[in-house]
């Protein structure tokens, strides 16, 4: 037997049962999958809340201090290129408060669901996947392998980027911002979790762009002469989603986050040009 047929038949074998399921079925199947996505954010909200003051002084308070590790990067290379320190953008140390008497109790549950959410993200998309495949056919299954790995290595890519790119020239451009020096920046602890928190997630999420572009091409629902087509309208609506994701109204948080999505727009469009190369005969 070719192995094609045999794998289309183990396939076939995995699932038979799903094709023929009603519609109660499939809400059944639904809340299971549901479940098991629910857990897996718990044991990641469990973890970061076991180690809360760890991860709010080690990472989410980081970009504030004047030695986070972009701020240092920076520095040296500004030394070492330019023999100066016109690269040393440091913030001036910030003293982060909090306002609310609950304050602190409400920060750190939600801080221990963003990382829940964050370290479970690859496994939910897996258990979607498994909800989804039996509804496509063996064609479109084979076509869509591997990419789960695809969406955790960009989700991981844009929570750093965001982490390590977008947020400290943001914080440092807001920390050194004033219009009056009588003015007193009195930054507060939710204030900083919704950024950085928040920030990360959207960001994270929004890389996901040309995973969806490759899905969506190697199923045929678009090719690479359409998203060239328009991509003036794709201009706008990265924008659109730029200004979405990140938590404050400022342009240059937006811009920072725009210009690497228009960039991989284009490799999504390079990515559907090529499968239709290969699925040429």
């Amino acid at each position: 037997m070719p192995l094609d047929q045999e794998q289309d038949e183990t396939e076939v074998r995995d699932f038979p049962h799903e094709k023929n399921m009603s519609f109660f079925d499939h809400v059944d199947e639904l809340r299971k999958h549901i479940i098991r996505a629910f857990l897996s954010i718990a044991v990641g909200f469990v973890l970061a809340f076991v180690y809360i003051k760890e991860v709010v002084h080690g990472i989410i308070f980081a970009p504030f201090r004047p030695d986070f590790f972009t701020y240092r990067v920076l520095c040296d290379a500004g030394k070492n290129w330019f023999g100066d320190d016109r690269l040393c953008i440091a913030p001036p140390a910030v003293q982060i408060q909090n306002l609310q008497l609950q304050g602190q109790f409400v920060s750190a549950f939600k801080i221990a669901f963003i990382a829940g959410l964050m370290i479970a993200f690859p496994y939910i998309v897996w258990e979607l996947w498994r909800f989804i495949r039996p509804a496509l056919s063996l064609k479109e299954v084979k076509k869509t392998r591997g990419t789960i790995f695809f969406v955790a290595l960009l989700f991981a890519f844009g929570v750093l980027f965001s982490y390590y790119i977008l947020v400290p020239v943001s914080v440092n451009f807001f920390v050194n911002f004033t219009i009056s020096d009588e003015v007193q920046n009195i930054v507060t602890m939710q204030n900083v979790v919704n950024y950085v928190g928040f920030l990360c997630l959207a960001t994270g999420l929004v890389f996901e762009m040309p995973v969806l572009m490759y899905v969506l091409a190697r199923i045929g629902l678009v090719t690479a002469s359409f998203l060239r087509k328009y991509r003036r309208y794709a201009v706008v609506i990265i924008f659109i989603v730029a200004a979405i994701a990140t938590p404050s109204p400022d342009m240059l948080s937006q811009l920072i986050l725009a210009i690497p999505l228009y960039a991989l727009y284009e490799l999504g469009i390079l990515i559907a040009s090529r499968n239709e190369t290969k699925e040429t005969p």
